[in-house]
């Protein structure tokens, strides 16, 4: 008789059912980190299992005082595609979230090629939200076009940091790029102490602009830059800041850039980044729903 399938979350017992699974991914950092993320009180990670085999793996992360969750790290065992797995594993994942007071909002980034995941997330009732490209400036020996200026005012403190994100009155991201690979709501349950003082802000001349640079590591180490507008190429002195931060941080392997669709479409020259494929943004809010 075949077994009944479940969902449940992960122990770090289970380490050796995922290790065992067919994903085709070379080197995958969930198998790196996967104790950490069991123990972590801001990660969950779920497993599909038939008896003890694991068909699908996934969960989510919180910010912003659990008020936002973002579902990644969703695999599938490749000898067992096209069979609803994916899904199924969503579907008690979604509904937990959606029995969580403190969460409003659901996202999941997945690149737009990627029909099958899209499909998934279509049928638990999300929408398409914003596509942004992921491009790490790593040759600036190549950048051209460019408007060359001074390197802008670095600004130090916490509360002038949190005024400049609370004063911005348009987003041409449509997002809050968090991290990178997640773009959150654009909110100020965010904008804490921690992550602020963590995160280095540069101010152009006229007080006009302003560019947000934070270090972090997904797989290898970035400069994550976080810019609000299309006009990186019009901004004097907006590549020599992101530059010379690049400098400070020579560990950095280049200088991870979100770009919306039209600041994309306004880079003269690609080949100063490595470029990826365009990702979606789908989310819904509880209140919505």
């Amino acid at each position: 008789m075949e077994q009944a399938i479940a969902v449940r979350p992960l122990r770090l017992n289970d380490r050796s059912a995922l290790e065992a699974m067919d994903t085709g991914i070379e080197d995958d950092y969930v198998i790196r980190i996967f104790d950490r993320l069991i123990e972590s009180e801001d990660h969950e990670l779920f497993g599909l299992f038939q008896d003890k085999q694991m068909l699908a793996v996934g969960g989510y992360s919180l910010f912003g005082g659990n008020k936002f969750a973002m579902i990644g790290r969703l695999r599938s065992d490749r000898r067992n595609l096209k069979k609803g797995y994916a899904t199924e594993l969503l579907k008690p994942i979604i509904r937990q979230l959606k029995n969580r007071p403190e969460v409003y909002w659901v996202g999941a980034n997945t690149q737009v090629d990627n029909i099958p995941a899209r499909r998934v997330f279509e049928k638990l009732y999300f929408h398409q939200g914003p596509v942004l490209y992921y491009l790490t400036l790593d040759k600036p020996q190549l950048l051209t076009g460019n408007t060359p200026g001074s390197v802008w005012e670095k600004s130090n403190d916490v509360t002038e940091k949190r005024e400049l994100l609370l004063s911005l009155k348009q987003n041409k991201l449509g997002v809050f790029p968090y991290e990178c690979y997640y773009p959150l709501p654009y909110d100020s349950a965010l904008f804490i102490d921690d992550y602020l003082n963590k995160s280095t802000f540069y101010k152009n001349k006229d007080d006009t602009r302003f560019v947000i640079i934070k270090n972090d590591i997904k797989k290898y180490e970035y400069s994550h830059v976080k810019y609000f507008w299309n006009d990186h190429y019009e901004q004097p002195g907006f590549f020599e800041t992101v530059l010379d931060h690049w400098k400070q941080t020579p560990s950095n392997v280049g200088c991870w850039i979100d770009f919306s669709h039209q600041g994309f479409n306004n880079i003269p020259d690609l080949s100063p980044y490595k470029v990826q494929d365009p990702w979606i943004l789908y989310e819904f809010w509880k209140d919505r729903h």
